[in-house]
Order: structure tokens, then sequence, then C-alpha cells
């Protein structure tokens, strides 16, 4: 009997723990799952550095949902967004800023793009800096929580820490809304309470500035650093032509040539011979967007 009743522990324990086993999986799933639709939702660059200059009068941080204009339904929309960089912010506990690169911006509503002051997109601690959105939409009213990746240079480490989450981003302090109404007398305020609904760009604009996030995935640069050549490599679902630009950090356009595309795995290569020893952004673009990455080359 009691071998019986050990042999139906051991069985129960068993089920259980398959069961723990399957919420992880399941868990883990749903998470995958949840960011896979954020990276599909609009990544919309401009594709330029725009030149307009920073608001010296605006306090640290990014700009109230209130500082930032509506979006009008079918309405040219513009807006400058100034903001001054933090010199700590809380990821992990309270971490002191060297600088922070705004990697990565989606959920911008379908047919919006936005540009920055610095092709590097990096900005040191209280440094002032300008996001620009242009364009025309028509997605929902209501408001967007625009979603960040950023790669934090913090406590003097130079490698620099890539915050993927766009919720730790949030709860760091960079966090922008962007409404849409239907007019300007209909724009309701935000609300940033837990009752407060967040609406989802549209995955598919009908035609332009998403157009290279839609069509080009899996981007990579290797090796990187590197102290030779390296190959930028993307999978391309269809035919076209891009062009690849590499700009060191304070602008300056260092190389430029034309990419055949082909649908399936595509690679480029970086030569080394024009680069001295730095940090520069390598874009991929089809004339109406771009996707950057960076490169480290070393000595």
């Amino acid at each position: 009997m009691g071998r019986l009743f050990c042999f139906a522990r051991r069985m129960y324990n068993c089920v259980n723990l398959k069961k723990i086993m399957m919420k992880k999986i399941l868990l883990v799933i749903l998470t995958v799952a949840t960011s896979l639709v954020y990276h599909s939702v609009n990544a919309q660059w401009c594709g330029t550095v725009n030149n307009l200059l920073p608001n010296p009068a605006i306090p640290i941080g990014f700009p109230a949902p209130e500082d930032i204009s509506c979006a009008i339904q079918g309405s040219p929309y513009h807006d400058t967004l100034s903001f001054q960089m933090y010199s700590s912010f809380n990821f992990q506990g309270q971490q002191s800023i060297d600088s922070v690169t705004l990697d990565t911006v989606w959920n911008l509503p379908c047919g919006l793009c936005y540009s920055f002051n610095k092709a590097s997109k990096t900005y040191a601690t209280n440094e002032l800096g300008v996001m620009y959105v242009t364009g025309t939409t028509n997605d929902p009213v209501g408001q967007y929580n625009l979603r960040w990746q950023v790669t934090a240079y913090i406590n003097h480490d130079p490698t620099g820490v890539f915050i993927q989450n766009p919720n730790e981003v949030d709860a760091a302090g960079i966090k922008v809304w962007l409404r849409v109404a239907t007019s300007a007398g209909s724009c309701a305020p935000v609300d940033t309470s837990v009752n407060g609904v967040d609406q989802v760009a549209s995955a598919n604009c009908p035609s332009g500035i998403n157009e290279v996030v839609a069509n080009v995935s899996s981007i990579k640069i290797s090796p990187n650093p590197t102290n030779a050549n390296a190959v930028l490599s993307f999978i391309a679902d269809k035919i076209s032509t891009y062009v690849l630009k590499i700009v060191d950090l304070t602008g300056k356009l260092i190389s430029t040539k034309k990419v055949q595309v082909t649908p399936g795995l595509n690679t480029a290569v970086i030569e080394r011979e024009n680069l001295a020893a730095g940090m520069y952004m390598v874009s991929l673009s089809n004339g109406e967007s771009s996707i950057t990455k960076k490169l480290s080359v070393s000595e």
C-alpha cells in the first residue's frame, strides 16, 4: 500500500511539473509574440537628419502629452519634440547616465515618420535634442504610446546596455504619447491612468514610409566591432534596389552605394579602407525610409 501511495505521489508531482512547464512555455510564447507584434508595427524613420535647433528652455526629460499637438486624420502633420536627456534614470535601480542612443521608435500612427537632429541618435547626459514628426495619418482616433528601444551607456561602462523591452524604457522615463483626432477641437487629453487605452498603429501602411521595414528583416552586421571588412546581411521579400550609406557621428557621409536585392538572404560588403577607427551609422534605404545599424570600427 505504501509503495502504491508513493507511486501515486510521484505521478501527481510529475503532472504538476508538466503543467508548470507548459505555463512557462506559454508565457514565453506570448512574450515573444507580443514583441513581434510591436516590431511589425511601424518603425518609420524619415531617413534624414533634421536641422532643427533644440529649445534651450526645456526642462530635463521628454515632452508631456499636452505639449505635443494632435495629428488630425487626413491632414498634413508636423511637430517638433524638444527634449533634454536625463543624467540618471531608473533601470534595474537608479543608474547614472553617460549617454543614451535612441535606437528604435515604433507605434507611430501609420503615415507618420520621425527624425532626430543627430545622425547618431546618441545624446549625452543633459544634452538637448530634437525629434521631428511629420506626415499624414488616417489611423484610428486615440492616444498612441510610442515604443522605444535604447542603448544606455551608464556608470562609465563604454559597452552600453541595450534595453529591448519598451516597458523598461517607459519606466526609465523615456515615454512619449502622440494623439490622433478628427479635428483640432476634438483632441482628448492623454489618459495616463490604468484606465487609459493606448491605440496600436496599423501594421501595414497602404504605401510609403514603412515599406523598408515591411520588406527587409533579420538585418545584422558581422563582425561588429571589426578591424577589417564587415558584411551587412538581411532578408528581403522582393526584388528591389536599395542604397547603403555610411555616416559618422557628426552626420558626415562617408560612402554610398546601390545594392541590388533579390528575395531571400542578401549580403553587402562594408569595406574598411575608408573607415577610421570609431563609430558609424550604416543605413539601408529605398528612398522613402531607412533602417539603421551601428558599426564599431577598431584599430
